[in-house]
């Protein structure tokens, strides 16, 4: 089993480097702040996502992998948690996508300003698709598919980043300054 402490060592290290790189450069402290922030946000994103990484339970059946890995159809397993009531999971499936990548959304305009209206939600759908991607791809090389590859997650995933913008925009312009 791989564990979180590899990504979360890269993370802190990324930290590093972007604050003796930011402050190298005489960066704004807000703004070495927020960088700091969204790496330690991306790592958090990798390791609830990602790991850890079970490649000791491997799967030789697929045709029990892809009907119990890949959910392509929109909203299936969301309806299918409802229908069965439990209350617990579409807490956890629902508010965690969506919870996940707010600030996703409230970050990525502070750091990146001026950019046009499309960039944004553009960035946000490959993001929320490169997860799913990932867990499909590591669960398809190690053979183990020890996560679900769901449109559900990307419809949540992508829906949050859209709040977390929505945030951004109310924004005051003095707090945004701040960043800059």
């Amino acid at each position: 089993m791989i564990s979180e402490i590899y990504p979360v060592c890269i993370g802190l290290t990324a930290v590093a480097i972007t604050i003796f790189y930011l402050r190298y450069k005489k960066t704004n402290p807000w703004r070495i702040f927020l960088w700091a922030a969204f790496i330690l946000y991306l790592t958090g994103v990798i390791c609830v996502t990602l790991f850890p990484m079970d490649y000791t339970n491997t799967v030789h059946e697929d045709f029990i992998i892809w009907e119990n890995t890949l959910k392509p159809i929109p909203f299936n397993v969301i309806s299918q948690m409802f229908h069965e009531k439990i209350l617990i999971y579409i807490l956890v499936q629902i508010g965690g996508n969506i919870l996940m990548t707010i600030p996703l959304g409230i970050m990525l305009p502070l750091l990146r300003p001026g950019k046009k209206k499309w960039f944004y939600p553009l960035f946000f759908l490959c993001f929320t698709v490169a997860i799913e991607s990932s867990q499909l791809l590591i669960g398809a090389l190690l053979r183990t598919f020890y996560r679900t590859t769901d449109i559900d997650d990307v419809i949540l995933n992508f829906t949050g980043a859209m709040i977390g913008m929505l945030i951004y925009r109310l924004l005051p312009q003095k707090f945004k300054q701040r960043f800059l």
